[in-house]
């Protein structure tokens, strides 16, 4: 059985390390094995028992009140919570959303700094749309006209961080949902960012595209280390691996998307297909190519992608 660092495990379960440690010291939820070194280590079922409790305490329960309780008891509590929910994918009729009118009327809410109306908005339509269906019909085009509205300076960077973080929220509930709604083929695809790319949007509206298809996937986050990357991917040999790329060339000062990729590709032991999403320049698709990178430029082209991927 795979065990991994507090590093991998938290990044795989959504709790925060020092969390993990706190809910270890205070109510002994989980015992972790220990490295040779001391450090901990952690079991699938360990992740598993830590993302549940992560679910259960975002809807309002009490960790001393559950910690103890075996996986298997925390499956049947947290699928109890969800059907008695609201289904956030329960109608999909997208005749019946003005998407250019939402989308107008979330910039104009932006603009006042109208927060509770953008997040009603959004709301509104996560519940109407599919994922698909709000990820290229609200959030790509929405995001494309923020774009240019920040480069032109008719808005903030203020106010793209808020509609950013307002926006994530949103999406972070319907991927949550995901993880106990949707009935999955076999395959994982492990979706992330490199180290020193921050935005996660296009990868989280990636995420909403695999739950459309019916796609297993694990997010792992923004600005992942090279060697923390191809640890993970060595543990779960997935059958694919997803990079959402902004900077497209140097993505920290020191470091080119190009040596991120080789360095990980030096340290796999596993052969796992590595797709880059996101806008690079034609001279960098075409030498991440050379060693055995695909490029995907937009989210419709991933789309495409993992129309095909779910039918394999």
């Amino acid at each position: 059985m795979s065990v991994f660092n507090i590093h991998i495990a938290s990044q795989l379960s959504g709790v925060a390390a020092a969390t993990i440690r706190a809910w270890e010291k205070r109510y002994n939820v989980l015992t972790p094995q220990r490295a040779d070194n001391g450090h901990r280590l952690y079991s699938e079922s360990d992740i598993e028992k830590l993302s549940i409790l992560q679910q259960l305490t975002q809807q309002g329960l009490s960790i001393g009140k559950i910690a103890a309780l075996s996986n298997d008891e925390l499956k049947a509590m947290l699928k109890k919570n969800e059907l008695t929910s609201i289904d956030l994918f329960s109608a999909n009729d997208k005749d019946i959303v003005d998407m250019d009118a939402v989308r107008s009327g979330i910039l104009m809410a932006l603009s006042a700094y109208k927060l509770d109306i953008i997040s009603y908005e959004l709301e509104k339509v996560k519940k109407t749309l599919s994922p698909r269906d709000f990820a290229l019909e609200i959030i790509v085009p929405l995001f494309r006209e923020i774009g240019i509205r920040s480069y032109d300076q008719r808005i903030s960077i203020a106010q793209e961080h808020t509609l950013s973080a307002i926006v994530q929220f949103h999406m972070g509930q319907m991927i949550a949902k995901h993880y106990v709604r949707q009935q999955l083929r076999p395959g994982l695809i492990l979706l992330a960012a490199p180290e020193g790319e921050l935005h996660e949007i296009g990868l989280m509206a990636a995420c909403l595209l695999c739950i459309e298809y019916n796609v297993q996937f694990l997010f792992l986050g923004k600005d992942m280390p090279a060697d923390a990357m191809a640890e993970a991917i060595n543990q779960l040999r997935p059958t694919s691996v997803l990079f959402g790329v902004t900077k497209g060339h140097e993505i920290t000062e020191q470091l080119t998307l190009q040596d991120y990729l080789k360095r990980i590709k030096s340290l796999l032991t596993v052969n796992v297909p590595v797709v880059v999403g996101g806008n690079i320049k034609p001279w960098v698709a075409t030498e991440i190519k050379t060693f055995g990178v695909s490029h995907l430029p937009t989210l419709e082209s991933l789309d495409q992608y993992l129309s095909t991927y779910s039918q394999s």
